[in-house]
């Protein structure tokens, strides 16, 4: 990384990890530059960065629900004026001076947050895997997980080879690997992976059956890249508290229980089906991902984003 490009992440990482209460990473600079101005360092960082969408866009027409689960629906309720349908009796409730919508989604759609208690149970039920973080619903996580240094694993070289109905394993060996080139992964960071699948298989139906149906229900196409629950105890390991995925399950295709038993059961947490991740460097960028705040949901829909320094090359360009 040039001096410039060092330069500007050190100013976007003080001001944002300020704001996100992770004091212990800018230990090291002036005590003055801490008790400055947040919101002005930050607009300042902002004029040498660009900002990276990470979320994908949900739509009745492409793959952002989970096959076995209720698809995306919307409806107008209101359109500035009456509109009248394809029958005589049938207008638009159109009374107020606004276009609105109506929605019915499941909480696992799109760029999506998943949270301990949607493979967790609660402590005391008596069932399998049941544990303390059985409570810690969407609700309840500190803000500040989900936003962090960005740490961009290359997958790529494992994209599709899998037999039909199963993924490629993201292993501890290929952090491993990545360590060797990049450092060790530290406390805080977050991991994403970047296999390029939403890049290739999000796309309209029918040809987005190739993103989860397929693979999933047919069985007839590889599934995306993902990490074994021994990659998401090594990730436990180092101190990562939120992962990445641009796949739609952080757990394979054949069976995503054990991963997501293995990481969630620490109180980690991860966002699915992002996309654009290869336009981040190995390291250097801001991760951020704000969902949605429902009582009591075991995952949220997410909006993801990472600043970059302007025209820094990602791992995929």
């Amino acid at each position: 990384m040039s001096s410039s490009h060092f330069s500007i992440v050190v100013r976007i990482l003080m001001a944002l990890l300020l704001v996100s209460g992770a004091a212990a990473w800018i230990a090291g600079f002036s005590s003055a530059s801490a008790q400055g101005n947040v919101g002005s360092a930050i607009a300042s960082a902002m004029k040498d960065a660009e900002v990276v969408d990470l979320t994908v866009l949900i739509s009745e027409q492409l793959p952002a629900h989970w096959p076995s689960h209720a698809p995306f629906q919307r409806w107008t309720f209101n359109w500035f004026k009456p509109v009248k349908g394809p029958y005589s009796d049938n207008y638009a409730q159109s009374v107020f001076p606004y276009y609105g919508q109506r929605y019915v989604i499941d909480e696992h759609t799109g760029t999506q947050l998943d949270c301990p208690a949607h493979f967790i149970p609660p402590e005391g039920s008596g069932m399998p895997f049941a544990g303390p973080m059985g409570k810690m619903t969407c609700d309840k996580m500190p803000v500040s997980q989900w936003l962090g240094p960005a740490v961009v694993i290359d997958v790529r070289t494992i994209l599709d080879k899998a037999p039909n109905g199963k993924s490629p394993i993201i292993t501890p060996q290929m952090i491993r690997d990545w360590e060797a080139k990049n450092g060790a992964l530290q406390k805080g960071e977050i991991v994403l992976f970047h296999s390029g699948y939403s890049d290739k298989y999000y796309k309209p139906f029918p040809e987005g059956n190739r993103l989860a149906f397929d693979p999933l229900i047919l069985q007839n196409k590889p599934g995306w890249p993902a990490p074994s629950p021994e990659t998401m105890e090594y990730l436990n390991s180092k101190g990562t508290k939120h992962v990445g995925s641009d796949g739609p399950s952080m757990g394979p295709v054949e069976g995503g229980q054990a991963t997501h038993v293995a990481g969630l059961k620490y109180g980690m947490t991860w966002d699915e089906l992002l996309t654009n991740v290869g336009k981040l460097p190995a390291r250097g960028a801001f991760y951020i991902a704000l969902p949605t705040k429902i009582v009591d949901g075991s995952g949220a829909t997410t909006r993801a984003i990472a600043i970059k320094t302007k025209g820094q090359k990602g791992v995929g360009e």
